[in-house]
């Protein structure tokens, strides 16, 4: 009786590992979004991109190659799978496919995972809606739910008050008429919420009002306008701002352009004068060249990329090593808590069908350590953090590691 107990208390063990990593680690496909436009050769493109339930991407086709017969060369923009997944996924049992843009030129053709601003095009543009979203077998057993989403814009920038930093405003509705907004793309709120963070380490506080909802979703679609009215009002550590059509639909406003600031200004090529020197800005000048990603850096408090400084990347780069690293990790937390169950029931067995004490004494004894290793495999990221802290090497190198 007091060998079977043991032998279940191992069974028991190897389960209950293997089943919460199990779904992360292996990244089981959670749906998959279909695309579908066709371009100005007549060509008809189908773009397919899977999900994964470990946050990665499956991408249609490898950048700098030519795709679906297409005689260009095919980019996806900086960060586009990260950015993808933090839009697609909705919360733990929601997915949905997030709106997208394709830009052709020249230089070849980038897919971007949010729809760009409608001046800003250069070359040949599509802002595109998923076709279909497919939900994987597993995902409807585990009761994964979907949304379809209608359409999604971009607005013209925003400029933070008395700084040469800039939001842009994403707004888009879904088939059931939900709302939602964004102020850099990744990550979207109810219309009605506030978007809050710090910003050179002053905060902020984002609201839309009336006249811009009415604007932007004067239809079943999104429509953004070209030209977004900031009103500022000072707050307690910062600056709060309301988006409006006009000034005279704003609640409050102590500030309005005082900065130099006019209205919204052209997307990417947003311009903003230095204070300092009174010269201004509005739609379509252009004394700084703002490139988005300097916004992500900025938007810290809320912005949920992953910008990790490690020299191995971050785990949510599918091209790093970091993300290589992780997966062997993810692995082995579910392979090394299996194979102690597996090798020592082995161990047990034996023992129990022998009736020899020594070799249960044995099995006992391998069973420690192998616990022991097995726990060892979760702590992997914190000793190897211990020994390059005792080699005075930062531990920013293993950042993200899991």
């Amino acid at each position: 009786m007091k060998y079977i107990k043991v032998f279940l208390l191992i069974f028991i063990f190897g389960l209950f590992f293997f089943v919460p990593y199990n779904t992360k680690a292996l990244g089981k496909e959670v749906a998959t979004c279909n695309y579908e436009f066709s371009n100005e050769k007549g060509n008809q493109i189908k773009l397919s991109y899977d999900i994964y339930s470990d946050g990665s991407i499956g991408l249609p086709f490898t950048d700098g190659n030519s795709y679906s017969g297409d005689s260009r060369t095919w980019y996806h923009s900086d960060k586009f799978a990260v950015t993808f997944y933090n839009i697609a996924r909705i919360n733990s049992s929601t997915v949905t496919c997030p709106s997208i843009y394709v830009q052709e030129n020249d230089l070849g053709v980038t897919v971007y995972p949010n729809p760009v601003y409608k001046d800003s095009c250069s070359g040949s543009c599509y802002n595109l809606t998923a076709k279909s979203i497919k939900l994987s077998k597993s995902a409807k057993s585990s009761g994964v739910k979907t949304k379809k989403i209608v359409s999604t814009c971009a607005g013209s920038s925003i400029g933070f008050y008395n700084r040469k930093s800039y939001v842009f405003p994403y707004f888009r509705i879904y088939s059931d008429g939900t709302k939602e907004w964004s102020i850099n793309g990744d990550g979207y709120v109810p219309v009605t919420n506030a978007i809050t963070g710090t910003v050179d380490n002053e905060s902020f506080s984002f609201t839309v009002n009336d006249s811009l909802l009415d604007s932007v979703f004067s239809s079943s679609n999104a429509t953004c306008p070209s030209t977004i009215y900031r009103c500022v009002t000072k707050s307690k550590d910062g600056y709060s701002y309301e988006l409006s059509t006009a000034l005279k639909y704003c609640s409050k406003d102590d500030f309005s352009t005082r900065d130099g600031q006019a209205f919204g200004s052209s997307y990417y090529n947003a311009g903003y004068g230095d204070p300092s020197n009174g010269s201004s800005s509005g739609s379509g000048s252009s004394n700084d060249s703002i490139d988005i990603d300097d916004l992500r850096d900025d938007l810290k408090s809320y912005d949920k990329i992953d910008d990790c400084d490690s020299i191995l990347g971050s785990t949510k780069d599918e091209d790093s090593v970091a993300w290589l690293l992780q997966q062997i990790l993810n692995y082995a937390k579910i392979i090394g808590p299996i194979l102690v169950a597996i090798l020592s029931s082995l161990d047990f067995a034996k023992a129990i069908m022998a009736s020899d004490d020594e070799n249960m004494k044995k099995a006992e004894s391998k069973l420690m350590i192998r616990l022991i290793l097995a726990v060892a495999l979760f702590l992997i990221p914190t000793l190897v953090s211990v020994i390059l802290n005792i080699f005075g090497i930062t531990t920013d190198q293993i950042c993200g590691l899991e």
